[in-house]
């Protein structure tokens, strides 16, 4: 139970609640709080639909597998893809924000040696050291956990006088420059929709619970409890994150307008407008760490999704080779190959390719969420369809199917819109625009050439999956013993006092 609550975290807590929230804070401390609290009812909406069908079918493969079970064989298979580009769009994403950081020391530095050194370190981890990934990711989990928290203490400590100034600031920066940058009406309401849109690449929501669910050995009474935490991890890392990063520096700051690197930062701005020494390089080094554990988190989700493609017959065979250990090595090669395009921050700077990984991120992680809430709906018609109850189900989401039509509504409008702004009189630019869309451009035309092959060689039909034809039986049976098995180890296996502290926190 702690690995999974704290691989959700550490997937959770990476740059984004420390460094790239600074751009939506520059319209505003509410804007952008309420901007990530309207997104965060869209990721619990989903987490909801998933706790329903995970604890149903604990199978690998999570989300991908329900969107080809329960919605169409083709969404299923460019559903695959799209997460694979996901999580390589985040670890160039990630290798770009550790050259961002690095410059706060050394601003001259070339990005090619950060990007070649992380490289170089995540082979190792993936190579060499992947029998120990698990157990290192869980303590470097709760550092993060550590981080984040330090950093709310801290916000509290200095803004009430506890600081080199003695400056009892407060909540001065809502009241100048204003809780919306000082605009309002429509430039007001821009600025939300910019929250957004940030709070759309940057809360990641519950597909790595929904991933590893094969994995749990008593999927049936962890899973639920996993799910059903989203909402506090939602709480106390963004929708908190928000607050307090409108704490720590006013939106109309000219480092967090103009920097570039990890003076982007809010609490570093604030640390060093209090004149707060070691502390900016403490937090900029535990930054480092916790963006090199989020890499190598999402290069291994990102080389086991293309190896489980490969043995579904969805990526060239060659992918499912493995070394003598079971190691999907072809994969890793592949993942980390991918993950050279960070050295784009060569020609085009640090800051801009951040942003277009940045977009091109959001718009895979939306159109997931898209096809989870339709599978989800899919899921109710098919058992409504075979007179199936609620009481089939292990475990209940919230609000149900209400957060599922709430997810599936908000999710589109913000994929379409994403890219509002390109076409303003000119502000058109090619780069922006093909890493905001051309996800969904990639996730049509594998669609529809998946389905075409498979009516082709009549493997299925044009339309999908009737709600009557819905498979709600194969692989039940094998569960529902595997979960009476699993009850009787837990009740005869007493637990230490240790273990009972450790799965009433996790």
């Amino acid at each position: 139970m702690r690995h999974l609550q704290l691989i959700a975290i550490s997937g959770a807590i990476g740059s984004s609640v420390f460094l790239s929230i600074g751009k939506p804070l520059t319209g505003g401390p509410l804007a952008l709080l309420l901007g990530v609290s309207l997104w965060s009812t869209v990721i619990w909406g989903i987490s909801n639909c998933l706790v329903e069908m995970c604890t149903l079918f604990p199978v690998e493969g999570g989300f991908i597998y329900y969107a080809t079970r329960f919605l169409d064989p083709s969404m299923g298979f460019s559903l695959g893809w799209n997460y694979f580009i996901c999580q390589v769009s985040l670890i160039c994403g990630e290798f770009t924000s550790m050259n961002v950081l690095i410059a706060y020391w050394a601003p001259d530095l070339t990005p090619a040696v950060v990007i070649a050194v992380g490289l170089a370190l995540l082979v190792a981890v993936q190579v060499f050291n992947v029998r120990i990934y698990g157990e290192t990711e869980f303590w470097i989990s709760i550092l993060k956990i550590f981080m984040i928290f330090g950093a709310f203490l801290f916000t509290f400590i200095v803004m009430v006088g506890g600081n080199p100034k003695h400056d009892k600031y407060g909540f001065r920066f809502w009241k100048d420059p204003g809780p919306f940058a000082g605009v309002t009406g429509v430039d007001a309401a821009q600025n939300v929709w910019r929250a957004i849109q940030w709070a759309a690449y940057g809360i990641v929501g519950p597909d790595y619970i929904s991933l590893v669910a094969g994995e749990v050995q008593h999927p049936r009474r962890v899973l639920p409890k996993a799910f059903n935490s989203t909402i506090y991890r939602i709480l106390g890392f963004y929708v908190g994150g928000a607050f307090f990063a409108g704490l720590n520096a006013p939106a109309n700051d000219p480092s967090l307008l103009g920097a570039s690197g990890a003076a982007k930062s809010p609490y570093i701005i604030n640390m060093n407008r209090l004149g707060i020494p070691y502390l900016p390089s403490i937090l900029t080094a535990g930054l480092l760490i916790s963006l090199f554990s989020s890499t190598s988190s999402m290069a291994f989700a990102a080389s086991r999704t293309l190896y489980c493609m490969g043995l579904e017959g969805h990526a060239p065979k060659i992918v499912t080779r493995t070394n003598k250990h079971g190691l999907p090595y072809v994969c890793v090669l592949v993942v980390l190959a991918l993950g050279c395009l960070s050295f784009m921050a060569l020609g085009s700077g640090s800051a801009t390719v951040l942003s277009w990984f940045i977009n091109l991120t959001a718009a895979t992680q939306m159109i997931t969420w898209i096809a989870v809430a339709a599978s989800y709906i899919r899921f109710r018609a098919g058992m409504k369809a075979q007179g199936l109850t609620n009481s089939f189900l292990p475990a209940r989401g919230y609000f149900q199917p209400w957060s599922a039509w709430w997810a599936l509504f908000w999710s589109p409008i913000a994929l379409i819109f994403s890219g509002y702004y390109f076409f303003a009189p000119g502000t058109f630019a090619v780069a922006d625009f093909l890493f905001t869309y051309m996800a969904v451009f990639i996730f049509v035309v594998l669609c529809i050439g998946w389905k075409v092959r498979n009516v082709i060689k009549f493997q299925e039909s044009w339309f999908g999956i009737e709600a009557t034809e819905m498979d709600f039986k194969t692989g039940i049976p094998e569960l529902e013993e595997m979960t009476v098995q699993a009850e009787e180890d837990w009740q005869n296996n007493p637990q230490t006092k240790l273990d009972k502290v450790v799965n009433r926190i996790f």
